[in-house]
């Protein structure tokens, strides 16, 4: 896989493609994934990453556009796609932590690459699983092992088994970035997110097997709680709370674990 995506990174200097973009990648620029080379699709394909119309404009992502990226059942376990174009990325202890969103229709790891450091840094790679099939998700991945280094190019699977390959499948991904609208925080060894935050309308909260969750004031006053089947991914309509600061309390299957949003 290494080799793939070095010969595929030769060919976007080669062919001089600049930053022309920043983070984080939101796709709304007409042409924007003509800066993306898709790999290991056996056989890739233009077409293999098109910008679509936003399926689900009704949930936490309310772009007009997105990529879709199409995995072959002929594809390797690492098909997915490389761009240099959105500059050299510099990753320090406050800044190291990657968001994506996908809407998928199969429950499967995904993964965020950084690689080609300019000042010899290693490739890291970080797979997380989506939880929900048929809306949105915003996934995390924390590349702390880039810390002090720095990465002109990045690459994103949606669809990356653990095991060979069985079947294709064909997916959507859209605003990658750094983690820097949410409040991410490592609870037991696994991170806790919540986005937008500060948030207007509607918080998306990302944990493992949530079972409720409750909103209190800046006193301890009870605003609001919800009980649901366990749950990795929870949005919550907070458009009727006052502007001010307030603690999300989230009941899991690893006990109790809060952190805090601002509404505006």
């Amino acid at each position: 896989m290494k080799t793939t995506i070095t010969l595929l990174l030769l060919a976007l200097f080669t062919i001089g493609v600049t930053a022309q973009y920043a983070l984080p990648v939101d796709f709304e620029t007409p042409e924007e994934d003509t800066n993306w080379i898709s790999f290991a699709n056996n056989p890739d394909a233009p077409e293999d990453l098109t910008l679509v119309d936003n399926p689900d404009e009704g949930g936490i992502n309310t772009s007009d556009y997105c990529a879709k990226h199409i995995v072959n059942e002929t594809a390797d376990q690492w098909a997915g796609a490389v761009s240099t174009a959105y500059g050299v990325m510099e990753f320090t202890a406050d800044q190291h932590t990657m968001q994506m969103m996908v809407y998928k229709e199969i429950i499967s790891p995904c993964g965020m690459k950084v690689e080609q450091s300019t000042d010899g840094g290693p490739a890291v790679e970080v797979k997380v699983s989506n939880t929900v099939t048929g809306e949105w998700e915003l996934l995390t991945f924390d590349l702390s092992d880039a810390i002090g280094y720095t990465y002109p190019a990045l690459v994103f699977f949606t669809d990356f088994p653990d095991e060979a390959r069985t079947a294709g499948s064909i997916n959507h991904v859209d605003n990658l970035g750094w983690a820097t609208a949410s409040s991410v925080r490592k609870v037991n060894d696994v991170f806790m997110s919540v986005f937008p935050n500060p948030a207007n309308d509607m918080i998306t909260i990302q944990y493992p097997e949530i079972r409720q969750v409750t909103i209190t004031n800046i006193i301890g006053q009870r605003i609001r709680s919800l009980e649901f089947l366990h749950t990795g991914h929870k949005v919550v309509d907070v458009s009727s709370l006052e502007s001010g600061v307030y603690f999300i309390t989230l009941d899991t299957a690893d006990g109790i674990v809060s952190t805090k949003f601002v509404k505006q």
